[in-house]
C-alpha cells in the first residue's frame, strides 16, 4: 500500500485517479511516500524519510525547497501547460482591460445607484461615456517574453486578435518552437523586444536569474503609455522600478495577478488576485497530471516532468 499526503484542497478527479486498492489518500498520513499539493509552503517541512517524490498541481514551484528534495534524492514534479488555458484567457482578459476603460466604466455606473429615473440615467451615461473611451488591440504589438506553454498560446491568441507579436525566449525548446506560428518575429534580446511593443506580456519562470528581470532600464526602454502584463510571478519585476515608472509616465499600465502593498490602489495598475489557475478546469487538470505522475513514478519509476531529475 503507498501513502500520498495532500495538502490544500486537490480537486476530487485528481485524487480520484489513485485506485483505492493500492493507495492510502489524506492530509494526516505520518509517513508518506508521495505529496502532492497546490500552494502550500513547503519550505520549513521536514519531510520523513519515507518522502519519495513530491507533486505540484501547478507549473510553479517555488513554494517548494527543490534543492534540498534534490540533496534528500526526492523527485519534483509539476504539471506544465496544464493550466495554461485558463492563464492564456486571463492575459486576453487584463489587454482588454489595459486599452478599454472598462473598469472605471463599471465603477462609474456603480455610482450612479441614486439615480432613478431610466431617461435620466441613459442622458448621464451618453454625456459621460467619452471619458471612457479606449482603443482597440487590433494593429498593435505584442511582446511576448517566454514561449513555453502559456506564452506560445497568448501568441497564438494575439494574432488572431489581428495584433503584430514579437517573442523572446532564451530557452526555447524545439517541442515550444514546433508549437509557435511563423508569424510571431523572433526578437534577439529582452531589450528589442521591451523597445518595440506596445504592449509586453511575461511568462517566465520564477528563478534566481529570472528574479527582478524587468528593472528599470527595461522599463525606460519601452514606449512611453506602453502596458506591463505579468501572469507570470511577481518575483520577475523590480516594485519600486515599476512604480517609479507608471510615476514618472514611461509605463502606461500595469496589469498583474501578484498584488503588492507597493502598488495597490496606484493610478495605473490593475491587480487581480492570483486568478491565473483559478478555474475549475485548470484544477481539475493540474489535480489529475501531478496524480498521474506519482503513480507513475511509484509503480514504473518513470520521471516525467521533474524539476530536479
Amino acid at each position: 500500500m503507498k501513502r500520498v499526503r495532500t495538502y490544500n484542497s486537490i480537486a476530487t478527479i485528481g485524487l480520484e485517479q489513485f485506485p483505492r486498492e493500492g493507495y492510502e489518500v489524506a492530509s494526516e498520513i505520518p509517513l508518506p511516500d508521495a505529496i502532492i499539493l497546490r500552494s502550500q509552503n513547503l519550505f520549513n517541512e521536514e519531510f520523513p524519510e519515507s518522502v519519495r517524490c513530491i507533486a505540484r498541481a501547478g507549473a510553479g514551484t517555488n513554494n517548494v525547497p527543490v534543492a534540498r528534495c534534490s540533496e534528500q534524492c526526492i523527485v519534483v514534479f509539476n504539471t506544465p501547460g496544464a493550466n495554461a488555458n485558463a492563464v492564456k484567457e486571463l492575459v486576453v482578459a487584463g489587454m482588454l482591460l489595459s486599452r478599454r476603460g472598462i473598469v472605471q466604466g463599471i465603477d462609474y455606473v456603480s455610482g450612479l445607484s441614486e439615480v432613478t429615473d431610466k431617461t435620466a440615467l441613459n442622458t448621464q451615461v451618453e454625456a459621460s461615456k467619452k471619458a471612457f473611451k479606449g482603443s482597440e488591440l487590433k494593429g498593435r504589438t505584442l511582446g511576448v517574453l517566454g514561449l513555453g506553454a502559456i506564452g506560445s498560446l497568448v501568441a497564438d491568441i494575439a494574432l488572431q486578435l489581428d495584433m503584430k507579436v514579437l517573442g523572446f525566449d532564451p530557452a526555447l525548446s524545439v517541442e515550444s518552437a514546433w508549437r509557435l506560428s511563423s508569424r510571431v518575429q523572433k526578437m534577439d534580446s529582452i531589450e528589442a523586444l521591451f523597445a518595440r511593443s506596445d504592449l509586453v506580456t511575461l511568462h517566465v519562470p520564477a528563478l534566481p536569474e529570472t528574479e527582478k528581470m524587468v528593472n528599470a532600464t527595461l522599463l525606460a526602454a519601452m514606449k512611453p503609455g506602453s502596458v506591463l502584463l505579468n501572469f507570470a510571478r511577481g518575483e520577475i519585476v523590480d516594485t519600486a522600478a515599476i512604480k517609479a515608472s507608471l510615476t514618472n509616465g514611461q509605463l502606461g499600465q500595469y496589469i498583474s495577478d501578484f498584488p503588492v502593498p507597493e502598488l495597490v490602489n496606484l493610478p495605473g495598475v490593475l491587480a487581480t488576485p492570483h486568478l491565473g489557475a483559478s478555474t475549475d478546469e485548470a484544477e481539475d487538470n493540474c489535480a489529475i497530471m501531478a496524480a498521474d505522475q506519482l503513480m507513475d513514478f511509484l509503480t514504473n519509476g518513470n520521471i516525467k516532468n521533474s524539476v530536479n531529475f
